[in-house]
């Protein structure tokens, strides 16, 4: 399976068009059939979509080009759970991570822009 199958495979688990995992990456569907279909005169040239593709599906770097390993990476679970006895979390504190984790830029922005409003800075 070369990457534009792989690429595939990742939307296709996602269950989304190829238009709307365009729009969440930035380009339009036509880029991302074109990925798929294998038609990129130099793909070295996509290397920033396929990183944005692993950012923004949590989908394993090495996994993407080479077919090695796991597809998806799961959210750093150890992570959170050290940071919950660190700081004493609790469950909606961890709820409250893992959503912020799963928001797109701009609305993780709105979220900065919105708190630093309340904060007066």
């Amino acid at each position: 399976m070369n990457i534009s199958e792989r690429i595939q495979q990742v939307r296709s688990s996602l269950k989304l068009s190829r238009k709307a995992f365009g729009e969440v990456l930035g380009v339009s569907g036509d880029v991302i059939n074109n990925i798929e279909g294998n038609r990129l005169k130099r793909p070295e040239q996509k290397e920033p979509i396929y990183k944005l593709i692993c950012q923004k599906f949590n989908v394993s770097y090495d996994w993407l080009m080479t077919g090695q390993g796991e597809m998806f990476e799961e959210l750093p679970e150890a992570l959170i759970d050290e940071l919950a006895i660190q700081y004493k979390l609790d469950d909606i504190d961890k709820e409250i991570i893992h959503a912020y984790l799963e928001l797109t830029d701009e609305e993780r922005e709105a979220i900065k822009k919105y708190l630093r409003k309340l904060s007066g800075k």
